[in-house]
């Protein structure tokens, strides 16, 4: 059985009681990622770092200062990722757009 792509049609076309229930995800789902992501790295490092290396046991505020500084020092600023994978789509989108050469009447 053949996979087929769902279309949900415009921000605009979608029902208000769909709207309210992205938005609140979104709301809830965010924040919550983001703490998840932090309670995980305190934790990592309280149970690594003190050990190894003679460091502090750090806080949930400082384990989320961490990730941003990690974010900041090994992805950067800017969002250059981002920039090149619309890039490489439109890459893609134009690379399927060009007409393919008949290699038989070659």
């Amino acid at each position: 059985m053949l996979h087929q792509r769902r279309h949900h049609g415009h921000w605009a076309e979608w029902s208000t009681k769909a709207k309210v229930g992205v938005v609140t995800a979104a709301l809830l789902g965010i924040p919550g990622l983001f703490a998840l992501c932090g309670v995980i790295t305190m934790t990592l490092w309280n149970a690594l770092m003190p050990d190894l290396f003679r460091l502090p046991s750090i806080g949930f505020w400082q384990s989320l200062g961490l990730l941003a500084l990690s974010h900041i020092l090994f992805k950067g600023v800017g969002g250059h990722a981002a920039r090149s994978h619309w890039r490489k789509r439109e890459v893609w989108r134009r690379m399927q757009e060009e007409p393919q050469a008949n290699p038989e009447r070659a």
